[in-house]
């Protein structure tokens, strides 16, 4: 048995490469046609583990492909040596296809599997600082299914990023300060009647989301009444005088009112509204330190944030460092002003500082500070995105904001860039679509969203029921324990496994589905492998030599789609960390759980049954390699397993 066999998959990677630079070497093709020629791993396992086409060799060698194929892979095979795992190299048309030894293969790929505590890890080629802000919730209410999946995104994300080898910081930038947050202020100062958290039995954030849906609700009253007064029907009157009638000919006379009162909302709240103009007062008296307002400001706003940290420790969401927009809102100005003076700014008609985006290839133009000096948030994100890069001295800023912002982050990344052109290319907007729900599946305590603690209470629920069905015999406490974890497995897996960019129709009870390509489905076959463990007394404790003999008499087909499935982890990990894409990893972890149920209920393959004890082993090891690298895929997902079901 040799012993000198490359001890990780890269090596066997890295040498089938070097075979093919060699064999084309001594056929003398020109350095810049085997740089073209590319390693693949072929559709079918049967036509080999890996293989190139010998197309573009015909001009080089003035050869038919299919002749150059076997030249090819007659000078490969002359540099195979004992120590590599190539069994075979065969010419097939004009492909040049690579055996791997089954017995050579499982060794080193269960042996790494086994060994290595970062196997698919510490793959980035060139390790960078990554900073990824997500979440950015505001302070006015609980946060909702559509920041669950900014939640989980992120934070996948940026622990993909961090496993596959990069310097990672992750961030939150809360939205603490405007006048949607003195709404609720306003409307707990007259109805509040100081109810607390605690005297309320409500957890913080809800309870302020609780005053900011009353003050909406006392607005539409108020706004309502308002439609009924002098004053409306003359605003109503000059509209209908200045109004385009060719639009407007096919609707009657209640029609037009409700058409005018619908778009004239906000132009009520900011002009007649008394809570308007309370609320904006507020935001003014905020604005100039007023003890009063400011002391509930922070009273409140504590409270949001207490609820916040509650729900995040629920998800497993985590921050390096929160920022508030109430420390930030001002930056920015300073260097828009000083973009101004070297020209890359211009003032407009009015005073506002503005810039013209046919600089940056875009259309239009972009106030970044009105024409009474204040910002926007255009500047506040330049200022922030500025003072990060000063501060961290990150390679890359990556923004996790949902898709409706795609515009945003366009035109920020096009002023950066002309503000500061080293910073081309190293930001990116992670876009992502919305999350419906199935209609009358769930409601929110508000009646318009999906509060994310009303969402995971559900999940918990549903995974209760499932787990009572399915082991009526547990205690109440491990029903708890596994209902806690099948839930929110089942919600961040469905959740991770579509591609960002989509848009996710999220089933709450398929999600729980213990059949299909679901989070509970991915504990299940883990902690089955765990249950076979404890069946045969423990995992085996073999030296070196031992292992390695057992690891070799692996080789059926149901065993070696396993071992290709562990072979292609590793590549897989970097590829959703260069991505940014999790539903790489729910679609690999799926897929091996899936090979592994496989081969696990095939009559010959009964681990448990096996007598041939050097087979019964090498089984063992490599369900226990599926077992570890399902742990390590799933907690990139953020999915704690359970080692019983």
């Amino acid at each position: 048995m040799n012993q000198a066999l490359p001890m990780r998959i890269q090596d066997i990677e890295t040498r089938v490469a070097e075979l093919k630079d060699q064999a084309l070497e001594a056929l003398e093709v020109p350095e810049e046609a085997i740089a073209d020629i590319n390693v693949e791993t072929p559709p079918n396992p049967e036509m080999g583990d890996r293989g190139f086409p010998c197309f573009v060799l015909a001009r080089h060698l003035r050869k038919a492909p299919p002749m150059i194929a076997k030249e090819v892979a007659a000078k490969l095979e002359e540099f195979v040596t004992d120590e590599d795992v190539i069994a075979e190299v065969r010419a097939v048309g004009p492909y040049v296809n690579v055996l791997f030894s089954k017995a050579k293969l499982a060794r080193v790929v269960v042996g790494e599997a086994l060994d290595d505590e970062h196997f698919g890890g510490e793959t980035a080629d060139e390790p960078k600082h990554w900073m990824f802000e997500y979440s950015a919730p505001n302070t006015n209410k609980p946060q909702h299914l559509g920041h669950v999946r900014n939640d989980l995104l992120g934070q996948s994300v940026a622990t993909i990023a961090d496993w596959a080898g990069h310097e990672v910081t992750r961030v939150n930038l809360i939205n603490d300060r405007g006048i949607h947050i003195c709404k609720s202020m306003l409307a707990y100062q007259k109805w509040g009647e100081g109810e607390t958290p605690e005297s309320a039995g409500i957890k913080g954030d809800h309870l302020v989301g609780k005053y900011y849906v009353l003050f909406n609700n006392k607005f539409i009253e108020e706004y309502e009444a308002w439609q009924q007064t002098d004053e409306a029907e003359a605003r109503f009157g000059e509209w209908m005088a200045e109004r385009d009638t060719d639009e407007d000919e096919d609707l009657d006379p209640q029609e037009l009112r409700q058409k005018f009162f619908k778009a004239y909302k906000d132009d009520y709240f900011n002009r007649e509204s008394k809570l308007g103009q309370q609320a904006k007062q507020m935001l003014l008296d905020w604005e100039a330190g007023d003890e009063e307002v400011v002391e509930l400001w922070k009273t409140m706003n504590q409270w949001v944030f207490d609820g916040f940290d509650q729900t995040y420790e629920r998800l497993g969401v985590e921050f390096d460092h929160v920022y508030y927009e109430s420390n930030t809102y001002k930056l920015g100005k300073d260097i828009v002003l000083e973009g101004l003076e070297e020209g890359k700014f211009e003032k407009i008609e009015g005073g506002a500082i503005a810039c013209d985006l046919e600089k940056v290839g875009l259309q239009g133009q972009k106030v970044l500070l009105r024409s009474d000096g204040t910002s926007v948030y255009m500047t506040q994100d330049i200022g922030t995105a500025l003072e990060r890069f000063r501060e961290y001295d990150l390679d890359q800023m990556v923004y996790v904001v949902g898709n409706e912002q795609d515009y945003h982050f366009n035109v920020l990344f096009k002023i950066l860039g002309l503000l500061k052109p080293e910073l081309e290319g190293r930001l990116f907007h992670l876009s992502y679509g919305m999350v419906l729900l199935p209609e009358g599946k769930m409601k929110s305590r508000e009646g318009k969203v999906v509060d994310a603690d009303d969402l995971m209470d559900q999940m918990e629920k549903l995974a209760r029921e499932a787990v009572v069905e399915r082991w009526p015999d547990i205690d109440e406490d491990e029903v708890d324990t596994r209902a806690k974890a099948i839930g929110m497995a089942a919600l961040k897996y469905y959740i991770l496994d579509f591609n960002p960019r989509t848009t996710v129709n999220f089933d709450p009870k398929k999600s729980i589905d213990f059949q299909g390509r679901t989070g509970p489905y991915c504990l299940y076959s883990y902690a089955r492998i765990q249950s076979i463990g404890r069946r045969i007394g423990g995992w085996p404790e073999l030296d070196d030599k031992s292992r390695a003999a057992c690891l070799e008499a692996l080789g059926t087909d149901l065993e070696m789609a396993l071992v290709r499935e562990l072979q292609t982890w590793p590549k897989v990990a970097a590829t959703a960390a260069r991505d940014l894409d999790p539903s790489k990893v729910t679609e690999h972890m799926f897929n091996m759980c899936k090979s592994f149920s496989t081969l696990y209920n095939d009559d010959d393959h009964k681990i448990v049954d096996i007598d041939d004890e050097q087979r019964r082993d090498g089984l063992l090891y490599l369900a226990q390699a599926v077992a570890a690298t399902l742990q390590k895929g799933l907690a990139l997902l953020g999915i704690e397993t359970l080692e019983e079901m």
